[in-house]
């Protein structure tokens, strides 16, 4: 959806006016000046108080108004993902080109910044594989949000990164969302390379050929059982002078039955969206090319399918790693730090200045931490106060875990280095602490476990159904902070 910043509403029928407000005795006071006269005489008609999750409907001369209520302090960045949610569900009907955004008394500049990257995702849609088009939200041409002119000046350049972010998030949404009939790994990595040669990227896919010449160990294990071969796909972003450089890992497992360790059948279908933190790493990298961030950004997916077959990696099997570890395989169904592992340990080849992997890598996060936000965790806590700090400013929560050596304990193996397993308790720790054996000494590095928000299977807590693109948005604003132009 096309974002603007403008100073009064747009006139027309097909315009559709929403506000936000915050509980108080006057919800429209603070609202921009040139459209607070006719939003309080909205909130008089229908008596509203702004009061959480209350919604009123109210016609003028001018049209209609969608007010949204937000209940009382402090409008957390959930609170505030729901209202808009619900805006949406009334403002992109048929007949609506224009979705204009005001936002009332207890909502400030910082609320606004955090409330861009889902406003310029609201009309997404994914129906290619529908014959028959149902009713919903309908592709708009654009939203803008009312604001008085220094505000609107100080907004822009997030409106710009927003856009562009959900540009982007869109992208990574599309290849989620894609049933694992269509999206194997050499369909997303063609889907990579296309993408691409369109923003100007260099991109590098490794066949299977490369891959054991690099000794992927973990992405040859996993691949075992599955007719499709994998890719290890490479992608670069470098302006002229970089500041820096930012390496991306995301996990790419195109679909995950578990392997010989099979999942319940219940939910498997989700598994489609284990690649979620592949595509999230390529849409970033995206949205850094065409923001033309002053850093080098350099993104590395290992892309496989998790299957069982006669051919399939066993439990009990003892894998030799590239940095040369060995690893017992407790649980074929733990494989997403198997394919990551040797990955993190390739990524020193660039040298990088700081190294983030995304991973839906466990279903404990979504145990430990609801719907809500992601899994943050690093040893370097300024790289966690930095992730954390960008992601409250886009909406995109993390919430700090430990890593303690300590944990290292849950991975002892009495036939290798380690295992890949540590037992029921602290699973999304675990996963961390394994893969922080095979992080580059000395570089600052953060896994993020997204498991709980890359994908939802129903509208809820303010996402809409399927993939979220939760992480791309808050990728672009860490990079700002982290290497300012």
């Amino acid at each position: 959806m096309l974002l603007d910043l403008t100073t009064s509403i747009p006139r027309g029928a097909s315009t559709r006016r929403v506000a936000l407000l915050r509980e108080a005795a006057n919800p429209s006071a603070n609202a921009p000046a040139s459209v607070r006269a006719a939003l309080a005489r909205a909130v008089r008609a229908a008596g509203f108080r702004g009061r959480a999750k209350e919604l009123a409907l109210v016609s003028d001369r001018d049209g209609p108004w969608i007010l949204v209520g937000l209940g009382k302090d402090p409008v957390s960045p959930g609170k505030l993902r729901r209202a808009i949610q619900r805006a949406a569900k009334e403002s992109l009907r048929p007949g609506a080109t224009k979705v204009a955004f005001v936002f009332g008394k207890g909502i400030g500049e910082e609320d606004v910044r955090r409330a861009l990257p889902q406003i310029a995702s609201l009309d997404y849609r994914f129906d290619r594989y529908r014959t028959r088009r149902t009713d919903g939200p309908v592709k708009s041409r654009g939203a803008v949000l009312v604001a008085d002119a220094d505000a609107r000046r100080r907004l822009l350049p997030a409106l710009r990164d927003a856009s562009v972010s959900a540009d982007a998030a869109a992208w990574a949404r599309d290849l989620g969302n894609t049933p694992a009939n269509d999206l194997g790994p050499d369909e997303f990595a063609s889907s990579v390379e296309a993408m691409g040669k369109k923003h100007g990227l260099a991109v590098d896919v490794f066949d299977k050929k490369r891959i054991e010449k690099e000794r992927l160990a973990g992405l040859l294990a996993v691949n075992s059982g599955s007719v499709r071969p994998p890719r290890f796909v490479v992608g670069e972003y470098r302006p002229a002078r970089p500041l820096g450089t930012a390496v991306l890992v995301g996990k790419g497992i195109t679909f995950d039955s578990g392997g010989i360790s099979i999942k319940p059948s219940l939910a498997m279908g989700e598994m489609k969206y284990d690649m979620m933190g592949a595509a999230t790493v390529f849409a970033a990298l995206q949205a850094a090319a065409r923001l033309k961030l002053p850093v080098r950004v350099v993104a590395l997916a290992p892309v496989t399918e998790n299957l069982p077959s006669g051919s399939a990696c066993r439990p009990g099997d003892i894998l030799r790693m590239r940095n040369g570890k060995t690893v017992e395989v407790d649980n074929t169904d733990a494989e997403g730090r198997l394919v990551l592992a040797d990955v993190l340990d390739y990524a020193q080849n660039f040298e990088p200045d700081v190294l983030i992997d995304f991973a839906t890598l466990t279903g404990a996060v979504l145990v430990a931490l609801g719907i809500e936000c992601a899994g943050l965790l690093t040893p370097d806590d300024r790289l966690a106060a930095d992730l954390a700090a960008a992601g409250d400013a886009v909406g995109e929560r993390l919430w700090r875990l430990p890593v303690w050596d300590e944990y290292l304990e849950n991975l002892k193996s009495e036939f290798a280095d380690m295992r890949n397993t540590g037992g029921r308790n602290a699973g999304t720790i675990n996963g961390a602490i394994f893969l922080k054996q095979f992080a580059p000494k000395g570089v600052p590095w953060a896994h993020i476990d997204f498991a709980g928000v890359a994908h939802t299977e129903k509208d809820q807590a303010g996402w809409p159904a399927g993939a979220t693109g939760f992480g791309v948005a808050l990728t672009v604003e860490f990079l700002r902070r982290r290497f300012p132009a």
